[in-house]
């Protein structure tokens, strides 16, 4: 087992929005499928850190709110992992949220 560390970064956009943390889990300790994928939801506050215990295979993340949905795909390891959402200006597609390692 490993430690997933999710920041999502303070923002004045999106900030009023609840936003779900979706991260893949075992069936049996599942609380909700997103996707077809069995997760624990967690609530990610604007500006929080969320840390959860996931597998050392492959594990799947997802961001979603009402309005927009991101994902990351966690390589297999041993190693923890530091991920940031963060709300991504666009005047094209409005505020999409992205994913990245730090």
């Amino acid at each position: 087992m490993r430690k997933l560390n999710v920041k999502r970064k303070w923002s004045i956009i999106e900030c009023g929005s609840k936003i779900w943390l979706f991260v893949q889990c075992p069936e049996d300790k599942a609380q909700c499928r997103f996707e077809g994928v069995a997760c624990k939801q967690i609530k990610l506050g604007n500006g929080k850190t969320v840390t959860e215990e996931i597998e050392d295979s492959q594990v799947k993340v997802f961001v979603s709110s009402s309005t927009m949905t991101a994902e990351f795909t966690v390589e297999a390891g041993s190693a923890d992992v530091n991920l940031l959402a963060k709300p991504k200006y666009n005047p094209l597609y409005g505020n999409p949220f992205t994913i990245e390692k730090i």
